[in-house]
């Protein structure tokens, strides 16, 4: 379905959750897991993240990779910082498959068409 060879970096203050999607897309063909220089990022975002709205703030403003973002839930504050900072899609942790990580992370990194950030989040 997809040629393109996209690199990806995960980042997460939970362990276990970064290794659940790094195994996911390890599955994925065409998936290759980096720590930096990725052509994409990918920002878990739990519960228990406190300092979850300031880690996406300090992605958007270095200037890294379009960024995908997992979510467990989304406060006032995280949803403000989604849309200031031009997330590209936004996936619920409790709903994560490898066909939404996949078509999120192709989109992010350009090779399928955008998508609304409103179809994103059902």
């Amino acid at each position: 379905m997809f040629e393109k060879r996209i690199t990806v970096s995960v980042h997460a203050d939970d362990e276990l959750g970064r290794h659940r999607v790094v195994r996911q897309l390890r599955s994925l063909p065409g998936m290759e897991i980096v720590r930096d220089g990725a052509a994409v990022d990918i920002l878990l975002m739990g519960r228990a993240d406190r300092d979850a709205p300031g880690a996406l703030r300090r992605m958007a403003r270095a200037d890294r990779a379009p960024l995908v973002v997992i979510a467990e839930e989304l406060g006032e504050t995280e949803l403000m910082a989604v849309a200031e900072y031009g997330v590209r899609s936004v996936l619920w942790g409790h709903r994560l498959t490898p066909g939404r990580l996949s078509r999120a992370v192709h989109n992010a990194a350009g090779c399928c068409p955008r998508t609304p950030m409103a179809t994103a989040l059902l």
